[in-house]
């Protein structure tokens, strides 16, 4: 049980905060809602604080409990070959759960657009913030540290997921950017305030893709409904398979 305890505590800090402000969120419109600025608030605030004023003490701590949890389990088999996927899976249950009969708030391309926002804000944000703030990583390679994009583009995907399809959804796919997060402590290459405020920008950059979604169609001239669907289907006589892609216009 004492092995668990860092883990533990790394689980509260990063799903704490955004499981109690996003309760509060409004899912009927695209419309700005103040209420869904309170998680991605409360995370960038929280990193903020802790990079600029606790770095040498709570922010070493933390990493202090990964380092000898690390010690002690040794490094992930395949880790890097596996996650090179993982931060984008909660992109994957966005764009690919509606096609697989999920009910979506939006279609599919509405999905791609409101996600093409969303990550593009994302990437654009944390590379000019790694180019401008001098960060150190814990594992000394680089000073690029804060903020974790690759916590940033999970944590945007799992709140893709959440106001796409709900909770149900959302939260597997807020464990799997957790998940992310803990990962680049685990593995030496970021400290906790680089992940909460890269988890609380990602979810920032999800909201903003939500309420530009309208504006951006609109902007575009694409202000038809496209559906599209996917069904499985197999063949007893021939033993084969596949899958069959409608477009509804």
């Amino acid at each position: 049980m004492r092995r668990l305890l860092p883990v533990l505590l790394l689980t509260a800090l990063l799903a704490g905060p955004m499981a109690r402000g996003q309760v509060a969120a409004r899912m009927d419109t695209t419309a700005f809602n103040a209420n869904a600025l309170i998680a991605p608030g409360m995370l960038i605030g929280v990193g903020t604080l802790m990079h600029c004023f606790s770095h040498d003490g709570l922010d070493l701590y933390v990493q202090q409990a990964a380092w000898k949890v690390h010690a002690e389990w040794g490094s992930i088999p395949y880790y890097y070959e596996f996650f090179r996927f993982l931060p984008a899976m909660p992109l994957v249950l966005d764009l690919g759960l509606g096609l697989a009969g999920a009910k979506a708030r939006h279609g599919f391309w509405d999905r791609t657009i409101e996600a093409g926002i969303a990550f593009a804000l994302a990437g654009g944000t944390t590379l000019l913030m790694k180019q401008i703030i001098y960060s150190p990583r814990p594992d000394g390679t680089t000073n690029d540290s804060f903020p974790s994009a690759h916590a940033c583009t999970a944590f945007a995907g799992a709140e893709l997921v959440r106001m796409e399809y709900g909770w149900g959804w959302g939260a597997a796919a807020y464990v799997m950017a957790t998940g992310v997060a803990m990962l680049r402590m685990y593995h030496d290459r970021h400290w906790l305030s680089d992940v909460l405020f890269g988890a609380g920008l990602g979810i920032l950059c999800a909201q903003a893709g939500h309420w530009l979604l309208e504006p951006a169609k609109q902007a575009l001239g694409l202000n038809r409904n496209v559906q599209v669907s996917m069904t499985p289907y197999v063949d007893p006589f021939s033993k084969s398979y596949g899958a069959g892609l409608a477009f509804n216009f």
